[in-house]
């Protein structure tokens, strides 16, 4: 697909992601879980106009993982989601992991597949994990993503959403994440 289909739309007032906690950790692990496979998970809570609001993930256990993509179960995942229409959050979009590629660092930016898959209304986070040898406190950065290292990784976590411009377009979401920006940093050497 061209470079000029798939692109970051810059010029619209940016929304905004609250992470909770126990979505946090349960994003985090799943994907150190299987660190050199992709993760994938739906993510559960309330959308808003200019927010959207990540109670709960819920990771695809079942889901057909390799290096660079992740695919669910169809019919495994068909059932959380019968069952998720029970309770009282909305499905408000999903996430997934990108890894390291022997030198290739993965990046928390969505690929033209990504976007593809992207449906408007609902928000979409990547987690990009790499190996890391040093300690780094968990931050906000300045494109409204968030990152920091557990054990031997460094995480960044990117959230996007869907953009309907006569091509495939995405425009970052902001992240907060109280629970972990200030976290301390571990490595393995701590």
């Amino acid at each position: 697909m061209p470079e000029e289909k798939k692109k970051e739309v810059k010029d619209i007032k940016r929304k905004k992601v609250i992470v909770k906690e126990r979505a946090f950790w349960s994003m985090v692990l799943s994907a150190i879980e299987v660190y050199n496979l992709e993760t994938l998970g739906l993510l559960l809570g309330l959308r808003g106009d200019d927010i959207f609001v990540v109670e709960y993930a819920i990771p695809f256990q079942t889901a057909e993982k390799a290096k660079t993509w992740v695919s669910p179960n169809e019919r495994r995942a068909s059932r959380i989601k019968k069952i998720v229409d029970l309770i009282p959050v909305d499905v408000i979009g999903d996430y997934h992991s990108h890894t390291e590629l022997g030198e290739n660092r993965a990046i928390a930016r969505p690929s033209g597949d990504d976007i593809a898959d992207m449906e408007k209304g609902n928000v979409y986070m990547i987690l990009a994990l790499n190996e890391c040898n040093k300690s780094l406190e968990w931050r906000n950065n300045v494109d409204g993503s968030i990152s920091g290292t557990l054990g031997q990784y460094h995480i960044r976590i990117s959230a996007a959403e869907y953009i309907e411009r006569g091509g495939l377009h995405y425009k970052k979401v902001d992240i907060f994440c109280p629970s972990a920006v200030g976290l301390r940093g571990f490595s393995l050497r701590d």
